[in-house]
């Protein structure tokens, strides 16, 4: 029987540094977000409706991080260093070649995904659009090739060089944000560097996630890494080695496609409701964003925790550390939401929402201060500990079906249909979060999951 206080330190070990990391990412987008405000509401909700799709080929990616993340998890447990490093070195190859593929395809495509995304809006939101697609469609093989990377790190218990290889990108997007959105000038060598607008924001974060994978590189390349992936023989495909991750990750991987283009779906739905009530909901998911880092973090550490139990058979403790983790959680977001309750007045003026945007706010922000803490730690944290245990054909078939069923579906009658706005679309989401951890907490008492392994 596994002490509370052991539980606690296993479960702190890895998650403080994601945590330091989701909190530094968050703030540091929420400051990015502020910078492009400054830029006029157009902009704003151009750049968060491109960062907003850009999730959907992200997810295409957590096929390949899932996938090498669970079975390197596996193996560590296992004490299978040769199987790790095979997992770890082909689910990088994958990630390289879908990455590549995918930024050619939504190059060839750019127009189309624009008109798509954006409809018949205000010409100047279009444009701004369009600037910081190209560069965000670039950088994706970046991002891919980084968060595999950091997937195969925390699969071998390595928390720490994800945070901070996070968190120098952060920097660096931040920095240069300043100097290339609002331009800098240095009088004492007469230096000069203009204001680039749109192009600076999206230079910005391309550079930023460039610098990711050349110094996850290096850490991976060291024989001290937890799975050392310095020779070219662990990236050489095999057939039976990149079919397991696919096992593993291709359902991930669809139920994140179809989830992210769910919720495109729910954004599409406010383009017809006017910048304001895009601009205040961009400021929404951010503070969103915000209030989940310890969930979101929690996610990532109990998949590494279930795989290494699954890995040593230890098979007893999958449900309790599940449950332990749910309520850390739970607690932590809603102490994280009281304190930032009496804020909202702060965000308002920090992203420049006028009146009517303001208003929108409001109503929105008070319900994810609520919402939030008692219906996203179960509907997320327990699906986390689910995939680690290969249950990830279910977990894609309910979040997929809850997701279009209520988010989108529910979203629709309420938002569009019965004229409730944007609040009635949140209240769609807030349904799915609900079926979400119903279904789920129920699936992990059953322990059907368990069958494959006994």
């Amino acid at each position: 029987m596994i002490k509370v206080r052991e539980r606690l330190h296993e479960l702190s070990a890895l998650t403080l540094p994601l945590l330091v990391e989701h909190a530094f990412v968050t703030l540091m987008g929420m400051v990015n977000t502020a910078m492009v405000a400054s830029l006029g509401e157009e902009a704003l909700a151009a750049a968060g409706h491109v960062s907003n799709a850009s999730f959907i080929p992200i997810a295409l990616f957590s096929a390949m991080i899932t996938g090498g993340t669970i079975l390197v998890a596996q193996a560590i447990g296992a004490r299978d260093t040769a199987r790790a490093q095979a997992a770890g070195g082909q689910a990088v190859t994958l990630a390289v070649a879908f990455s590549i593929l995918l930024a050619i395809i939504l190059t060839i495509f750019q127009r189309q995904v624009i008109s798509l995304l954006f409809g018949d809006v205000d010409p100047r939101m279009i444009e701004a659009g369009y600037i910081y697609y190209t560069y965000i469609n670039w950088s994706l093989p970046f991002i891919a090739v980084a968060q595999t990377l950091f997937g195969v790190m925390r699969g071998a218990g390595d928390v720490k060089n994800p945070m901070k290889i996070t968190l120098l990108m952060n920097v660096v997007n931040i920095v240069l944000s300043y100097v290339l959105i609002l331009g800098v000038t240095i009088p004492i060598i007469n230096f000069n560097i203009p204001s680039l607008g749109m192009h600076g924001a999206g230079l910005a974060i391309a550079i930023a996630r460039l610098v990711g994978p050349i110094w996850a590189f290096k850490v991976i390349f060291s024989p001290k890494s937890g799975v050392c992936l310095n020779k070219l023989k662990f990236y050489m495909p095999t057939g039976q080695m990149q079919k397991n991750i696919m096992t593993l990750g291709v359902p991930t991987g669809i139920e994140q496609l179809l989830f992210q283009a769910g919720r495109m779906g729910t954004l599409m739905f406010m383009i017809g409701m006017g910048t304001a009530v895009m601009a205040a909901n961009v400021v929404a998911m951010n503070i969103m964003g915000f209030i989940m880092i310890p969930g979101n973090a929690l996610t990532i550490s109990l998949m590494v925790m279930v795989g290494q139990r699954i890995g040593r058979k230890d098979f007893d403790d999958i449900v309790k550390v599940s449950y332990f983790s749910v309520a850390v959680g739970a607690s932590f977001m809603a102490v994280l939401s009281l304190i930032m309750l009496p804020t909202g007045g702060f965000f308002i003026t920090v992203f420049g929402l006028d009146t009517e945007a303001a208003g929108y706010f409001n109503q929105l922000y008070l319900s994810l201060i609520i919402g939030g803490p008692l219906l996203w730690p179960l509907s997320f944290i327990i699906p986390s500990a689910l995939r680690a245990a290969e249950d990830v054909k279910f977990t894609m078939i309910v979040s997929v079906s809850s997701m279009w069923l209520f988010r989108i579906a529910l979203g629709y009658y309420l938002g569009i249909f019965l004229g409730y706005g944007v609040m009635g679309v949140w209240i769609g989401l807030y349904g799915d979060w609900a079926a979400r951890s119903v279904i789920f907490l129920f699936r992990l008492n059953r322990k059907k999951w368990l069958r494959k392994f006994i």
